[in-house]
């Protein structure tokens, strides 16, 4: 399929301060992030990414999960390596020609990471300089679990262009998420809305919707419980049936619906 491209002005919700050079190609940067882990944060970027790309965009993921970087193993790029010229990372190329950047590609899978939170922001820093992505229409940013040093400088540093919140029907994972939307209100970054992920595998629906009623936002879109990502080592694998495919048609659709409002 041919790629489309975003007819909008690149310079709409960016400060001048937070416009970094490496990202001056990229249309829209959206992050993927909650209030804790095991929620799903890492899978639901990848199926946004599938999802973009599918509609016909140029896509990018950026793995900021720098103490557990996994991105690559879940896209099947265990066996790649960035280019590295001139001091410049050009990130790898997934099977489906999305662009991926991860600590886990430029390190060993047994190779312990040991990081203070200001090495983190540091590390992030660094990678703004140096990574090379070109031209993009989309980039999804990864972040870690809970609202630290890395979150808070993607905030400062990076001109996001909106925010997903991940988040289980679970009440421990909706107390952390109103947590997180409150710090995003108070730095005025856009919430594009909450994706509800593993939403057959909890019963409580009506806890649910009183959260999305007293924090006045929608739900993005749910995502089920695939038993596929148990043993398949490309998650993308999972989404070739026609079944799937439609629900990345449905993704795409909503957060494209959203991301051009905002714009």
């Amino acid at each position: 399929m041919e790629e489309k491209t975003c007819s909008i002005n690149k310079d709409w919700g960016r400060g001048e301060t937070k416009v970094h050079f490496s990202l001056k190609d990229i249309r829209f940067i959206l992050a993927v992030g909650s209030g804790k882990g095991g929620v799903g944060k890492t899978t639901i970027s990848i199926i946004i990414a599938l999802a973009l790309k599918k509609a016909g965009y140029s896509v990018g993921i950026f793995d900021l999960d720098f103490y557990g970087p996994n991105i690559s193993l879940l896209l099947g790029l265990e066996n790649k390596t960035p280019v590295i010229e001139f001091d410049k990372i050009k990130p790898v190329l997934s099977q489906e020609n999305i662009k991926v950047m991860s600590l886990a590609l430029m390190i060993s899978e047994r190779e312990p990471i040991f990081m203070r939170g200001i090495m983190a922001s540091k590390l992030l820093q660094e990678f703004l300089q140096k990574i090379e992505w070109g031209p993009l229409d989309f980039l999804i940013l990864d972040l870690p679990p809970g609202t630290g040093d890395i979150f808070l400088t993607v905030i400062d540093l990076i001109p996001l262009t909106g925010f997903i919140l991940v988040t289980t029907p679970h009440k421990l994972a909706i107390s952390d998420a109103k947590r997180t939307i409150s710090i995003l209100k108070e730095n005025n970054v856009p919430l594009l809305g909450i994706v509800k992920n593993m939403f057959d595998f909890f019963e409580n629906e009506d806890y649910f919707q009183k959260f999305l009623n007293s924090q006045n936002i929608n739900l993005l879109f749910e995502i089920p419980v695939f038993k596929e990502f148990a043993y398949m080592e490309n998650l993308s694998i999972v989404f070739n049936s026609s079944k799937n495919q439609k629900l990345l048609d449905e993704i795409s659709n909503k957060l494209l619906d959203k991301v051009f409002r905002v714009h």
